[in-house]
Parts: C-alpha cells; sequence; structure tokens
C-alpha cells in the first residue's frame, strides 16, 4: 500500500523509534521510512508493516495512566492515515 506522509510526519515516525529496531521486520520498515524521508518518494508499506506502525504509534501515544490517546494535530493526522489504510476508520 502507498502512504503520503509528509517528511514532517515521516520525522515523527521515526521519532517513536529512537531507539532503533528490536525485531527484523521493524528494521526493514525504518529503512523503507529513511528512504522515503531522503528521497522525498511515497512510502511503500504492506499490511504488516503498518501494522507495526500503528504499534508503534499507540504505544507512543497512550496516555499516561493507560486511558486513552494523547495527541498532537500531527500524530492525530499519522493515525488517522494509518487506520485509513487498516480499514479501521469505516
Amino acid at each position: 500500500m502507498y502512504l503520503t506522509f509528509t517528511a514532517r510526519e515521516l520525522r515523527l515516525i521515526l521519532g517513536w523509534r529512537e531507539g532503533g529496531a528490536f525485531f527484523p521486520d521493524e528494521d526493514r520498515v525504518l529503512r523503507k521510512l529513511r528512504r522515503a524521508l531522503d528521497d522525498s518518494t511515497v512510502l511503500s508499506l504492506s499490511r504488516l508493516q503498518i501494522q507495526i506502525v500503528h504499534g508503534w504509534a499507540e504505544e507512543a501515544l497512550s496516555g499516561p495512566y493507560g486511558g486513552g490517546e494523547v495527541t498532537n494535530p500531527d500524530e492525530a493526522g499519522v493515525l488517522h492515515k494509518l487506520r485509513d489504510a487498516l480499514g479501521y476508520n469505516d
């Protein structure tokens, strides 16, 4: 699937995994994100890879007391795009 993220959104997503990847699949996603940012190209991810990024978002944006998401407009936009791609916003 092709996702259109701005450079700012790509940097935001990369920031969720500043510590690096824990699994090879995550490493592949990080490389694709960096390539899309460096080359200013449209990002192409599989459904599994989108789910990985969505998991990062949920982890990074979960409230401090385990309830709901705490987002700013940029983060909310990224979440919306991810959920659209996964069919969660239907």
